[in-house]
């Protein structure tokens, strides 16, 4: 029995299964809580902002999403919005990323089908625009104007070539107005098609017409609607090009006047750092050996890919150089494209057959290469949990998705929400939202105790935690293990009854009691806290007594919570004698917790020393594995006092 492909079918093939692959990362990232405030979950405040007709400041980004760039893409999705945000929520526009992807690729294949006849190359065109390593950076950066704008110029000239004007004109102007630096992206696009259509008058005549146009817009921009939409506090910071000069007229005056300098800083580093001397190398030689070199063939399809290159090497950030993130993605959209159109000229079948495979497999290759971060100039850059499917931490939680979703679904959805960077993504699309430690008005925070905001040191983001975690102002009301809820308390009142039950569910130790035996100091709740054989009367904080730790005997207290299940959020401290250095309170669960700090946060006019620990219980601590202990490590004595476990 034969076994028959019918080869028609193999596009459509190519098309699902990476069609499948991209559409489970891009959800799944959003889904195990890997999106991030920057750049998705201010998308989503703007989506929603747009979808109810306001065009708001966001305090994400301390501007309007109009300020942070010019463009009107995500407006164009408000009828989306409307039918389809109820069921998909903050996955939407996702899933309007991932479509336009998928109409990007199907359309790069149906040009090449259109120029070729080929369906062996139209099948390459799609394999090529599937394998890149920047289909896969991008990833990380979640959703962005840059993929949503690149994906349009495919079908442009799928419909320009087609010669249905109509079709191509509306695709062209919603292209313009999708981002800034499209315009000026166009005008090479249709230099590219007058070479390519130089004996069709019509065609130069568009094409011309479209350079004209494209120039226009590109000036409206920044002559007339930047300074429109700047503010005294929030001018545009975009153009970051000072080795050229502060305005795009000044960048075209210095390369015309210029051309061997502007071209060098195209291939070197114009920055004073040598380490990131490779950099600019690194993207020239992924991208020519991922089918860059057969463009080296036909010069011609090397030209729309200058603007988008000069925007990305003379820039001030050597970040936009590299191949991180989406800083490659016009790039890896119109390169298959290009290579095809390339191939689908050749008269040799075998050669271009032979060329399509050779280049397939290298981009594959490269593109695993690179996506381990070992392998690539700026390794901290990459983000091999977003990039990778094939990782085996791909499809793990960091958290238990179902209870921290169960806990954000106590926040009302007219709520003032601050919240943690991996979090915010998720409750964004309300009228007021914050990224943590900004709080502003909030009504309620929401944070992962073991994710930082990235603007700011680990110190400085575990200060502010603890500062609301253990405000009398603030109620922890859920938790979901490492995530927090809180709510702002609205009265005194609330905030008296708050405090009572902090103070009512303390549990101290002056070490001035002892039980009827007199065999053990006594915790306020009665329980025993050490052996009376510790105490000491030789120096106290408060009172007569204070606990002393030595050499043979340098543990103390260890206390063992009865009951774990209505644990959230726990505050641990301890007065340590003056002059030393050792002595440690340590907070332990074994595996899933072990903290330990002899790193005092307060001092006393005496010099008595406080040590503190805060930290949330994990879901699985049982009452037998969570102990609190002191510790002496040293040779000589040291003393304790005023020990005080407070429960929020």
């Amino acid at each position: 029995m034969k076994f028959h492909i019918d080869k028609n079918k193999i596009p459509f093939l190519v098309l699902s299964v990476f069609g499948i692959i991209l559409l489970i990362m891009a959800v799944a990232n959003h889904y195990f809580f890997r999106t991030v405030t920057f750049d998705y979950g201010s998308y989503n405040f703007a989506f929603w902002d747009f979808a109810h007709f306001r065009v708001s400041r966001s305090t994400l980004i301390m501007a309007t999403f109009l300020q942070d760039h010019v463009s009107f893409t995500l407006i164009y999705f408000i009828p989306i919005y409307w039918l389809f945000n109820w069921l998909t929520g903050t996955y939407t526009l996702i899933l309007i990323q991932y479509v336009l992807i998928m109409l990007a690729a199907w359309y790069s294949f149906k040009l090449v089908m259109l120029k070729s006849k080929d369906v062996w190359l139209g099948t390459g065109t799609l394999i090529l625009y599937f394998v890149l390593l920047g289909r896969y950076t991008t990833l990380s950066c979640d959703v962005n104007l840059a993929v949503m704008s690149a994906c349009m110029v495919p079908i442009f000239l799928y419909f320009f070539e087609l010669k249905k004007y109509v079709y191509a004109f509306v695709i062209f102007v919603l292209a313009m107005l999708s981002r800034e630096n499209i315009p000026l992206w166009f005008v090479f696009i249709f230099l590219v098609l007058i070479l390519e259509h130089y004996k069709e008058k019509k065609v130069i005549l568009i094409s011309s017409a479209g350079i004209i146009l494209s120039i226009l817009y590109f000036i409206l921009i920044f002559k007339v609607l930047i300074p429109a939409f700047n503010t005294p506090d929030k001018q545009y910071n975009l153009f970051n090009y000072t080795a050229l000069g502060a305005n795009p007229a000044e960048a075209v005056s210095f390369i015309l006047k210029h051309p061997v300098d502007a071209t060098k800083m195209l291939f070197v580093n114009h920055l004073p750092d040598p380490t990131i001397d490779m950099v600019k190398y690194e993207f020239y030689w992924v991208y020519i050996l991922s089918g860059g070199f057969i463009l080296f063939l036909r010069p011609k399809y090397i030209i729309w890919f200058i603007p988008i290159i000069a925007q990305k090497m003379l820039n001030d950030s050597y970040l936009r150089w590299s191949i991180a993130t989406y800083y490659s993605i016009e790039v890896v959209t119109l390169l298959p494209l290009s290579v095809f159109l390339v191939l689908s000229e050749f008269k040799s079948r075998h050669l271009k057959y032979a060329l399509s495979i050779a280049t397939c497999l290298i981009t594959i290759s490269v593109t695993l290469y690179k996506l381990n971060p070992k392998n690539i100039e700026l390794y901290w850059s990459a983000n091999p949990a977003k990039e990778r499917i094939y990782d085996e931490n791909f499809f793990k939680a960091r958290f238990n998705i179902r209870k921290v979703n169960q806990l954000l679904d106590l926040i009302p959805a007219d709520a003032r929400v601050s919240s943690c960077d991996v979090i915010l993504p998720h409750i964004s699309q309300r009228q007021f939202i914050y990224m943590f430690p900004a709080v502003e008005d909030a009504e309620y925070i929401v944070i992962s105790t073991m994710h930082d905001n990235y603007l700011l040191p680990h110190e400085a983001n575990e200060q502010k935690r603890n500062e609301y975690l253990t405000s009398p102002q603030w109620e922890i009301i859920a938790k979901a293990y490492p995530v927090v809820l809180l709510r702002k308390l609205a009265t005194q009142d609330e905030m008296l009854k708050h405090l009572m039950r902090i103070k009512k569910n303390a549990i101290e130790c002056n070490f001035e009691n002892a039980d009827k035996g007199k065999q053990f100091t006594l915790l306020s709740n009665g329980e025993k806290a050490d052996t009376l054989s510790k105490r000491s009367d030789s120096i106290a904080r408060s009172g007569n007594f204070s606990l002393r730790l030595t050499q043979k005997s340098p543990f103390g207290i260890s206390y063992h919570f009865s009951n774990v299940s209505d644990l959230r959020y726990i505050e641990v401290s301890v007065w340590r004698n003056p002059n030393t250095t050792s002595g440690y309170l340590i907070v332990s669960s074994g595996q899933d917790l072990y903290l330990v700090t002899g790193k005092s946060v307060e001092k006393d006019s005496n010099g008595w020393e406080k040590l503190q620990l805060n930290f949330v219980v994990p879901e699985s601590v049982t009452p037998e594995s969570l102990s609190i202990l002191l510790w002496n490590n040293s040779s000589k004595p040291v003393y304790f006092d005023d020990f005080t476990i407070k429960k929020y």
